[in-house]
């Protein structure tokens, strides 16, 4: 397990000295995903303006749901943006190469990539947690929770991710299938959190766990919630070994795709 890690590392590492090389790009990257992201939480606040108050959510959690999503999607696609590559090393036969590796193919291929434009959801996520902590004169208890929960919930959707990229294996031409259903999970995550009552919300937690990645935890900041914690908790676990042994599962069915041919 150290040595797997270390090569976590070590690639990270080298994926991000690769795209430091071009300085220019990389920053623009960074720089532009951050400005997206700002014009998206203008736009959820302002609507929060001017609807008011649904199911006790104000302006000021839109922010802390907005750094908590944009946490995990930064910290799960600049480090380990292999993984929504899986479909193209799938189809093209690319995943040969991972088949053939000694180490973890499923760390193998998650830190095959880096994405310069997640590290701009980072730096906007961690700003969001620090205005949202600010907002709410969060104690220390409070700030704890914020780490404990972005670990938590930065799990959660890798490995929801990691479950919904598995079906890579399954289809011949998976780009479009895969991404429907991420977004079926990424989008809600990013929705108002009042906006959720009833099966609605059970299913989305249940089901399809989108609102483990920033309602909840919100909820659990504002109202000290310790059981919507231990749910948090608990799905984290349930969905890391879900996501494990799917992925291994899904392996098994991977059959190589050899493009070389011969002319006349």
């Amino acid at each position: 397990m150290k040595n797997e890690l270390y090569f976590a590392f070590y690639a990270i590492k080298k994926n991000i000295q690769s795209s430091a090389e071009l300085r220019t790009s990389f920053l623009m990257n960074i720089i532009g995903m951050a400005i997206n992201n700002i014009a998206f939480i203008i736009l959820w606040v302002f609507f929060v303006r001017s609807v008011g108050v649904i199911g006790g959510w104000t302006a000021v959690d839109i922010i802390g749901l907005q750094g908590f999503t944009a946490i995990c999607y930064g910290l799960s696609f600049s480090f380990g943006a292999g993984i929504r590559k899986l479909p193209d090393y799938v189809a093209s036969g690319a995943f040969d190469r991972f088949m053939l590796s000694p180490k973890n193919i499923l760390m193998r291929v998650a830190t095959s990539s880096f994405s310069a434009s997640a590290v701009g959801d980072i730096i906007f996520g961690v700003t969001c947690l620090v205005i949202y902590g600010t907002l709410i004169h969060a104690g220390i208890p409070q700030v704890l929770l914020m780490f404990l929960l972005v670990v938590l919930t930065t799990v959660i959707f890798f490995t929801v991710t990691v479950v919904v990229y598995s079906a890579s294996f399954l289809f011949i031409d998976a780009q479009l299938v895969v991404n429907g259903l991420f977004e079926l999970f990424f989008t809600p995550s990013l929705f108002h959190g009042g906006a959720f009552q009833g099966a609605m919300r059970a299913f989305f937690i249940f089901i399809i766990p989108a609102l483990l990645v920033g309602t909840l935890p919100v909820e659990i900041i504002r109202n000290m919630s310790m059981g919507k914690l231990a749910i948090v908790g608990v799905f984290t676990f349930v969905w890391l070994v879900l996501s494990i042994k799917i992925f291994n599962r899904a392996v098994r069915k991977y059959e190589s795709s050899n493009f070389m041919t011969f002319g006349g």
